[in-house]
């Protein structure tokens, strides 16, 4: 049963490859994304014709590349041909298809694929935090005035950024940070990025949505809102976040933004202090009415030591526990874990999680989550720090590609050295568990890199690295250095800022 299934998928690869890289179909890629006289791409024209249903005859069979494509993510999310019409007319979900395009133009079809645009960037958008939890990577903390204002990035450029992101094919806008709504600059920036057509996403500790505050979320049209909470505990919760009396705020942050109609998530990182305390989120989740549970990945970098990260133990315990709520049909989890990935593949499961996007279905289409792919770092998305550097992911956050007001976009995210490994994920060594389970995971490059000091690296906290993750901390615990007995070495032709810890 097992060899059938792979068998099947791979088919369907291969079937789905075949279809969109014919040279026929890359000429009319090409030509679908040439822009008309309107300033339309004519691929929008299409898309219209095709909502409209008006897409029949020669046309149809003109731009069959086009409509495959369409057909793909239709029945990969289970969208009846109704609501995927209605989907359609969204900017943002033109800009999916727009950035999809470009990308077959730009580097062919690929398991998983390289992307002309970041599907999603996450905007750290200030260092500045009312809290101090333990896990935070980006170390951060109460900044004063006069620290903002020599480090970060004022009200003009925050602007200029959200309009250098509009006009590429770019969209999803993820902010973060520290704590985003903790600035002023936060509202006018959001708006502007709502008006240019971006979807737009909130991850925050909670403490500050008031009811006027969750009705301004509401009123700007934020896709949804995650708000971090470590344990339906607490004492734990506020143990973590530094802060006595957190927990509570942050849960009344999520209900008056399920009471203003904000889609709500809770954010939950998986760390050893808090391995028992998943299924007391899943019952908050549920008494709250949050939308669903989002597990991230725990990565040692920042103020998150090497003493907090789970075993790859019980990480498999996680993923067992993700993937009985999967086969039950209960979607109201997605992880941040690119090795659940290849478990649910494994087990045969009904559903792939990936990362931020779904649980896709894989009676329907499954091949999907090979294109998709696992860790999506300087490949499916990238982060942007407070100053306008850009990193891979923002378990790197000292990993400086460009800056997003000093280069050209294309310059860091097409042609840096590093951000193409990232696409290729060449020279990785961390397929373990077989080559065919690769495009769904591919490990964490973050963890990779905090252990072994190699973006190449395998990812200790799977399940088939364990005895890695057990070597490291052996001579962790004794103080002593550790190096793979066989590291692979860094791209030679990168110079980027890497600051050490």
């Amino acid at each position: 049963m097992g060899l059938w299934v792979i068998s099947k998928r791979q088919f369907d690869v291969t079937r789905l490859k075949r279809s969109l890289s014919s040279k026929l179909s890359l000429r009319i890629i090409k030509g679908a994304l040439k822009v008309q006289k309107n300033g339309k791409y004519l691929f929008e024209e299409i898309v219209d014709r095709y909502c409209d249903g008006t897409l029949t005859g020669n046309l149809k069979i003109k731009y069959f590349p086009v409509i495959k494509l369409l057909n793909v993510v239709r029945h990969s999310f289970g969208y009846s041909e109704e609501e995927f019409k209605i989907g359609l007319q969204l900017k943002s979900t033109k800009k999916i298809f727009a950035n999809a395009l470009s990308s077959l133009d730009r580097y062919g079809f690929g398991t998983p694929q390289g992307f002309a645009d970041p599907v999603m960037i996450v905007w750290n958008f200030t260092n500045n935090c009312n809290l101090r939890c333990k896990h935070c990577y980006q170390s951060a903390y109460a900044m004063s005035p006069e620290e903002r204002r020599a480090n970060e990035l004022h009200l003009e450029d925050r602007l200029k950024v959200v309009d250098i992101i509009a006009e590429r094919n770019i969209p999803s806008l993820f902010f973060s940070g520290g704590e985003p709504l903790i600035e002023d600059d936060f509202w006018p920036v959001a708006e502007r990025a709502k008006k240019k057509g971006l979807y737009l996403s909130i991850a925050t500790n909670g403490t500050l949505i008031n009811k006027k505050m969750a009705k301004r979320i509401a009123d700007i049209g934020f896709g949804y809102v995650q708000v971090s909470i470590d344990s339906a505990d607490p004492e734990v919760h506020d143990e973590i976040r530094g802060i006595p009396g957190v927990w509570e705020r942050a849960v009344r942050g999520i209900e008056n933004l399920i009471d203003a109609g904000v889609t709500t998530c809770i954010a939950y990182t998986h760390m050893k202090s808090t391995h028992n305390q998943i299924e007391g989120i899943f019952k908050l989740r549920k008494e709250l009415g949050a939308y669903k549970v989002v597990i991230y990945n725990y990565i040692p970098v920042g103020r998150a030591g090497f003493e907090e990260d789970p075993t790859p133990e019980q990480r498999e315990e996680l993923h067992k526990i993700m993937y009985d709520k999967l086969e039950a049909g209960r979607h109201v989890i997605a992880t941040t874990d690119p090795t659940m990935g290849v478990y649910c593949r494994m087990h045969q499961a009904n559903s792939i999680l990936l990362a931020h996007y779904a649980d896709l279905k894989v009676k329907e289409l499954g091949v999907i989550a090979d294109i998709v792919g696992g860790c999506g770092a300087g490949r499916a998305y990238g982060a942007l720090q407070p100053n306008g550097d850009f990193t891979p992911c923002v378990y790197m956050p000292n990993t400086t590609v460009g800056n997003i007001l000093k280069q050209p976009f294309d310059e860091i995210w097409n042609e840096h050295p590093l951000m193409k490994m990232f696409k290729t994920r060449e020279g990785i060594t961390c397929n373990k568990c077989g080559a065919e389970n690769e495009p769904v995971c591919g490990g964490c490059r973050a963890r990779a890199y905090e252990y072994f000091g190699s973006f190449k690296s395998p990812d200790p906290g799977c399940i088939f690295n364990k005895e890695l993750y057990y070597d490291f901390m052996e001579k962790y615990k004794k103080g002593e250095e550790y190096e793979l007995k066989e590291k692979q070495p860094e791209v030679k032709e990168v110079v980027w800022n890497l600051q050490k810890k």
